[in-house]
């Protein structure tokens, strides 16, 4: 009986044990969860980026794209991390590196890692920089994207979709694909014109290609697959076939204004989306 007794109590003490060590575990992993309280706060932003200039530039670069110390513009170390753990890098240092100590108030590390995290951070996370319904009309219009790129199942054939712009590529990435489009090409939208042997010229898009076949999308979204046999030319564009001129077609407004409509592009639940769109109007 007292073995039986004893037995129980060390379970009891046991589980009390195990209990105490999850809700411990639980509450540091929800202090390591804790967001940034100035992420996406654009003067928190703008003071992140004064800091880092003088404090961090120095080894990170002044864009943040390296030097000394490693590329912070590019997200890979920044999302892998949860936004304690950067704020205590900062704060602390890192032993042993050259990564030093900065004893700064709490709120101007926080406004520092909104400006890194703003670099990276999925367009639909910053305020726009222009007009949303603008950016649409000249999506659709003026600027003749629609010719090319599709939005939830509007446009056309040549160029990547776009639905999910916003949340899959930063606002600059988004603006340098706009402005030097022949600096990045995308995986499957190689542009090429083929001349078969009977004549016929076809100008498109290689989904796919080998040296016996080529599976190429014309601007109508005519999928064509050809055999190298049947060919008497192949010309491969250089880079993307994508119009290099936005930066004198469309005035600095209209670009601010296109690159606002695409920022907004999610395929979240449209609940979100709505709402973010309309946040940021």
């Amino acid at each position: 009986m007292c073995d039986s007794l004893l037995s129980d109590s060390m379970r009891f003490v046991l589980v009390t044990l195990c209990m105490a060590s999850c809700v411990a575990l639980a509450q540091r992993r929800n202090r390591d969860l804790t967001p940034n309280p100035l992420a996406g706060n654009p003067e928190a932003i703008a003071a992140g980026q004064k800091l880092f200039v003088s404090a961090c530039g120095g080894c990170h670069g002044l864009n943040a794209e390296g030097g000394r110390g490693p590329n912070l513009a590019d997200g890979r170390l920044i999302r892998r991390s949860s936004a304690r753990t950067l704020f205590n890098v900062v704060k602390q240092g890192v032993p042993g590196s050259d990564m030093p100590a900065f004893p700064l108030p709490d709120e101007k590390i926080w406004q520092l890692l909104a400006y890194v995290r703003s670099l990276s951070a999925p367009a639909i996370e910053s305020p726009p920089p222009g007009d949303v319904d603008a950016g649409r009309t000249l999506f659709f219009g003026k600027a003749g994207c629609s010719g090319c790129h599709m939005i939830f199942g509007q446009g056309g054939f040549l160029g990547p979709d776009l639905s999910n712009a916003g949340e899959a590529h930063a606002l600059k990435q988004l603006r340098a694909a706009l402005l030097d489009p022949k600096s990045r090409s995308t995986e499957g939208y190689v542009g090429v014109t083929v001349v078969t042997k009977s004549g016929e010229k076809i100008t498109g898009v290689a989904r796919n290609h080998t040296n016996y076949s080529i599976q190429l999308v014309d601007a109508s979204g005519n999928l064509h697959l050809l055999s190298t046999g049947e060919l008497r030319n192949v010309i491969w564009h250089d880079g993307s076939i994508m119009p290099g001129d936005y930066a004198t077609r469309l005035t600095p407004v209209e670009i601010d204004n296109l690159l606002a409509f695409l920022s907004r592009q999610t395929v979240r639940p449209i609940e979100t989306k709505t709402a973010m769109t309309r946040n940021y109007r």
